[in-house]
């Protein structure tokens, strides 16, 4: 039985051109969406605004034609629900920690299900970014102890070495249930504190890739000499930074959970450079400060 090959239908161009702009017309559509939400808050924010709805709502209830005005009612709910998201941004900023309570729904659940929920907030390359839960049950409904039950942190964090240290678990001696001293508050902190240098780290990292011209968007380092061929982080936690240049020299830089570069070694074909090892730990040793070092050698 002979195969005939499957003939694929012409293109029809006035198709493919009315796809084209139907796709330009809906993203044009969705960046004035997103302008008039700015504008709109931009406006609300304003000090005249909220003025003027200051004496609408504070104004003599008798006038009917300012009451039944759908505009202001509108204006009003549209300045609640702005004031309402800057209180929870003020909150997020000042607040890198909240908590909140969860019902475990299994009903063999310790405690009756009662589980502590921490949420934490991390920031990269000046935006939020989606927070980090940790999720918290006891270890025996007659203990007060603390345990981790679930969580969304990373696996480079260590979270068991720091919940080992600062959230023991209970020990069992006989019939006597021994509760070791728990610091719920310094393991958030020490937690939180991995969290932000991670980030810290990365956001570095890929700032780096961006000014030498190793990223993407190459808009950054247009025009500029390759220097690098490489810049990345050479292990899960990009506490190692690993340099590669194009006349062959490699490097590693060692940076600390806190930001400050511990080690560095720069190695080439004549041995090690030692200008540009120390240029890297100059400045205080800070990480933020290493591209620009790099880029005055």
């Amino acid at each position: 039985m002979a195969i005939f090959p499957s003939e694929e239908p012409p293109v029809d161009p006035v198709q493919v051109e009315l796809d084209d702009e139907i796709e330009s017309l809906e993203a044009r559509i969705a960046d004035l969406h997103q302008r008039r939400i700015i504008q709109t808050a931009n406006i609300i924010n304003s000090r005249s605004s909220q003025t003027i709805l200051k004496r609408l709502r504070s104004g003599p209830k008798s006038l009917e034609t300012e009451d039944n005005n759908p505009l202001n009612s509108i204006a009003s709910s549209n300045s609640q629900k702005q004031l309402s998201y800057n209180q929870e941004c003020l909150y997020r900023i000042c607040s890198g920690v909240t908590t909140f309570k969860v019902k475990d729904p299994d009903p063999c659940s310790i405690d009756k299900g009662i589980v502590l929920g921490i949420r934490i907030e991390a920031f990269q390359r000046g935006r939020f970014i989606r927070p980090y839960y940790v999720f918290l049950n006891r270890h025996h409904p007659d203990s007060s102890a603390w345990r981790v039950h679930r969580h969304t942190v990373p696996p480079c964090i260590p979270l068991d070495a720091l919940a080992d240290r600062y959230l023991p678990a209970p020990t069992q001696s006989g019939d006597l249930l021994k509760v070791p001293r728990q610091a719920l508050p310094r393991f958030v902190k020490a937690l939180r504190s991995h969290i932000v240098g991670y980030h810290n780290r990365i956001t570095v990292i890929a700032g780096m890739r961006r000014a030498f011209g190793l990223s993407a968007n190459k808009e950054q380092g247009e025009g500029r000499e390759l220097i690098f061929s490489d810049i990345s982080a050479a292990d899960a936690e990009a506490k190692h930074i690993r340099l590669e240049w194009m006349d062959g020299r490699i490097g590693r830089a060692v940076v600390s959970s806190k930001g400050k570069i511990l080690k560095c070694v720069v190695i080439g074909e004549e041995g090690r450079d030692r200008t540009t090892e120390r240029a890297v730990l100059g400045g205080g040793g800070r990480i933020e400060g290493m591209t620009g070092r790099l880029l005055e050698l």
